[in-house]
């Protein structure tokens, strides 16, 4: 289980290139292969699909989250 918020940090493999960090600006509950849907606060991204907003301007699938690191404020 992955719970993730916004304002959480994390690593992401971009589907060409090296991992990136970025915190998160948003998060949508989408339909599986998907841009938008939902807008939620919190979620678990093991059990649903959806996208990140980062705060680098790029958004990614749930998929591609390497691992997060969790802020002092979210937890």
């Amino acid at each position: 289980m992955r719970k993730i918020k916004i304002g959480d940090e994390v690593v992401y493999q971009p589907w060409n290139g090296k991992r990136r960090h970025a915190s998160v600006e948003g998060i949508e509950i989408c339909r599986n292969g998907e841009k938008y849907g939902r807008n939620v606060d919190s979620c678990d991204i093991d059990k649903q699909t959806g996208v990140l907003d980062l705060s680098d301007h790029h958004w990614i699938y749930f998929s591609q989250v390497v691992y997060i690191i969790k802020t002092k404020n979210n937890g």
